[in-house]
């Protein structure tokens, strides 16, 4: 059994987590940043702040290669992480990543690694007072996915 099917969302409610972000990572392991915007298997939506980082839900990305070709692919795909205030993904393409920012997610492309190392970095981060751009982004609110839908 992979990670990605052993790993279980948490529950969370709004409120749970207090001063927290969500953050969407491209994943096809479930366990490292490996994923292209386009062509990754999931998106793996966490609830973190300085003090916990929650797995709270696995989104299945449509298939590359399924009914839903170029355009479309990216237009939903986008629609999946439009309540993320960040998108951790190892690459993606300039059409699709102005996409990703004008829904106002904030876009960091690392070089793959470890999600829990990544967590841990914006954990630590949070904890020590973000710097100007992620206090930004902890102050923005979040919507559902569905809202804003093109």
């Amino acid at each position: 059994m992979s990670t990605a099917t052993a790993l279980r969302p948490q529950p969370y409610r709004s409120g749970d987590l207090p001063d927290s972000i969500r953050v969407a990572f491209c994943s096809d392991s479930g366990e490292r940043l490996d994923g292209h915007f386009g062509s990754c298997r999931q998106f793996m939506i966490y609830q973190l702040c300085a003090r916990e980082a929650r797995l709270i839900e696995l989104r299945e990305a449509p298939p590359p290669l399924g009914p839903l070709k170029g355009e479309d692919n990216i237009l939903r795909r986008v629609t999946l992480i439009s309540d993320c205030h960040l998108l951790y993904v190892l690459s993606i393409g300039g059409p699709a990543a102005a996409r990703v920012i004008n829904r106002g997610v904030h876009l960091l492309k690392p070089d793959g690694g470890s999600l829990q190392t990544q967590l841990d970095a914006l954990r630590q981060m949070l904890e020590r007072g973000p710097p100007p751009w992620l206090a930004r982004i902890v102050s923005a609110p979040i919507t559902s996915y569905f809202e804003g839908s093109d």
